[in-house]
Parts: structure tokens; C-alpha cells; sequence
């Protein structure tokens, strides 16, 4: 079973296994430098990353890539904004309001097609208006829009008094659902099985609602460069080479997920994961990839709108103050 503590070590040590992934040959001079930021998670959720260095996919089209991790709290656009890397991972709202404070961050390849946040909650709510008089855990930095526009749908209020619910700032972790201070808790398809496997059978009658399902889901995991490497065109033709291996990483984690599994269990700090758990956690994240109907990097115009709108309405105090201008390049998935 998976303990919350083996979690937070695992999510501690990444960055020094993100390098230590061995690739089929040594990196040379020839190989164009890329340091890339990803977000803050457990394995799986940048197991296409993973693969493709392991693989060594990158090394196969001329790159020599290292991944690094800030952890909790610190965005990769952050990193990418300050010039410590040359290309970040992120999720939309965050990456959105990072720009709008400043940052140089344009979005020039989405991952993840799906969204995977979700609401799990105890049995007796088993239906969304019983959320009513309730706590409940919420994630912000960008992530709060689309539970507050759930509620709004509900005709339910964000304050407890008069029959409303009352919100719980919530970290990346499981433990205030564990220890009863909530009776839901934000988390995602990829996270719960690592995060809920600790509760064995009693993880059965739990209920969870997909803001996906809701139409209400913000978009997630997408690639981000800086504008102004995006008038460079030998840092341009090095992101297409990234992005064209990265894909091929999660096509080979759709293809053959057993692989993944293996490379994940595999890292130094893999003990105290459950591995039936590690394979659920990989086949959401291989879902919201969407590999099998979708080309790997595309944005979806529509999804694309649908999260600007929850960031400018979704909640009382939004994430964005003005749709966003030049926020988007199609750059990298132009022909060469």
C-alpha cells in the first residue's frame, strides 16, 4: 500500500531521478542543450517524459535533455520566466496567470487533452446537492474556477452559513480527507489510486465527480516556452525535435504501458508504491494524453475556451482580470 509519507519522498527525490533515467548513450557535444520544468506530481504524470528519455528518443533526435522539479509550490513557468530552463511544463491557469503577472510564457503544445480533476467524496454524498452543509477540500492557483462554478450551477454558496459548504484550502496530499477534516477532497484521476490506496476495499464506496463530466474542466499539463525564443529559429527547430520525442514518449506509454509500469516501479524510491495502484495512476494519465485519437500536442480551440471563461468567471475572486492576447503559438506543430 502506499503510505503519504513514501509519496512525499518519492515527490522530494524526482528531480535527482528525472536525471539519473538512464538513456542509451552518453550525451555529446553535438547534442543541443534543453532544460525543461515540470510540475509538481508523482511519476506517472510525466511518465511519457520518462519513457521517451529512457528510451532515448531525445538523444535519437539530437537533444540532451534534463528535467528538473520545484516542487509544491513553485511553478515551472516561474523557472521558465527567470531563464532557468528553456521550456516548462504547466497547466493552463497556472501558466495563464504567471503571464498576465509578467511572465514571458507562450503555450505551444498541450498534452493533456482530458482533464483530470475530480471531487472525491464519502458515500453520503452521493449526489452533488448534498454537498450542502459539508467540508469540502479545494485546490487554488488557477484550480478553484471550476468548483466554483459547479457550485454555482448547484445553487449552492461557498459559505457555510445558510446552507452552503464550507471550502478547505487543500495541498497536493490526501491527508485531511485521511484524517476526517474533510468529507471531499480535489485531487485527479492519476493522483487518487497512489493517494487512496492506503484505505484498501474502503476506497469502493467512495464517490467521485469529474469536472470533465461537468464540462467544467480547466486544461491541464500543456508545453510553454518564452516569446522571445519563439522568433529564433534554431531554438523553434530544437522545441519541435522535444516535442516530436515527447510524443513518441507517450505514444510508447499508450502503446505499451506495462513499460512505463516497469521504468516507474523501477526508480530508486519505488518501494512503498502499491504497483496495482501505479498502473491505474498510468492508465489515466495514457487517457487524458488521448494518444490513440488525438495528434500529441494539439489544443483544442474549444477546450482552449471553455478554460479562458472559468478563469475570468468561475470564481469570486478570478484568476484571470482579461482574456488573455498572443497567449497561444501554433509554432511548433507548423510543417518544418
Amino acid at each position: 500500500m502506499t503510505s503519504l509519507p513514501s509519496m512525499l519522498r518519492l515527490a522530494l527525490v524526482l528531480p535527482l531521478l528525472l536525471a539519473a533515467v538512464p538513456t542509451p548513450a552518453a550525451a555529446d557535444g553535438n547534442r543541443t542543450v534543453l532544460r525543461v520544468a515540470v510540475p509538481d506530481g508523482p511519476p506517472t504524470r510525466i511518465a511519457g517524459f520518462l519513457v521517451a528519455q529512457q528510451r532515448g528518443f531525445f538523444a535519437d533526435v539530437g537533444l540532451d535533455v534534463t528535467f528538473s522539479k520545484l516542487g509544491y509550490g513553485h511553478s515551472p513557468v516561474d523557472a521558465l520566466g527567470e531563464g532557468q530552463v528553456d521550456l516548462a511544463v504547466e497547466t493552463m491557469p497556472a501558466a495563464l496567470a504567471r503571464r498576465e503577472k509578467g511572465a514571458d510564457a507562450v503555450h505551444v503544445a498541450q498534452f493533456f487533452q482530458g482533464v483530470t480533476l475530480e471531487l472525491v467524496c464519502r458515500s453520503m454524498i452521493d449526489k452533488p446537492a448534498k454537498l450542502a452543509g459539508h467540508n469540502v477540500g479545494v485546490w487554488f492557483d488557477g484550480w478553484e474556477g471550476s468548483f466554483y462554478a459547479w457550485l454555482s450551477q448547484l445553487s449552492l454558496s461557498y459559505f457555510a452559513t445558510g446552507g452552503g459548504v464550507t471550502i478547505v484550502r487543500q495541498g497536493p496530499d490526501a491527508e485531511i480527507f485521511l484524517e476526517n477534516e474533510v468529507d471531499c477532497m480535489t485531487t485527479t484521476t492519476y493522483r487518487a489510486p497512489l493517494l487512496l490506496a492506503a484505505m484498501g476495499e474502503g476506497r469502493k464506496g467512495l464517490v467521485t465527480y469529474r469536472y470533465q463530466d461537468m464540462d467544467l474542466g480547466l486544461l491541464e499539463d500543456g508545453l510553454y516556452a518564452r516569446g522571445a525564443d519563439l522568433g529564433n529559429a534554431s531554438r523553434v527547430e530544437a522545441f519541435k525535435r522535444f516535442l516530436a520525442a515527447a510524443a513518441h514518449g507517450w505514444q510508447s506509454l499508450h502503446n505499451d504501458p506495462t513499460q512505463a509500469q516497469r521504468l516507474i516501479m523501477a526508480l530508486p524510491d519505488a518501494a512503498g508504491l502499491d504497483e496495482k495502484a501505479v498502473g491505474e495512476s498510468l492508465s489515466a494519465v495514457s487517457a487524458a494524453v488521448a494518444a490513440d485519437s488525438v495528434d500529441i500536442g494539439t489544443l483544442d480551440d474549444a477546450a482552449y475556451d471553455r478554460t479562458i471563461l472559468l478563469l475570468l468567471t468561475g470564481a469570486p475572486d478570478p484568476t484571470l482580470s482579461a482574456a488573455p492576447s498572443g497567449a497561444v503559438s501554433t509554432i511548433l506543430r507548423q510543417p518544418r
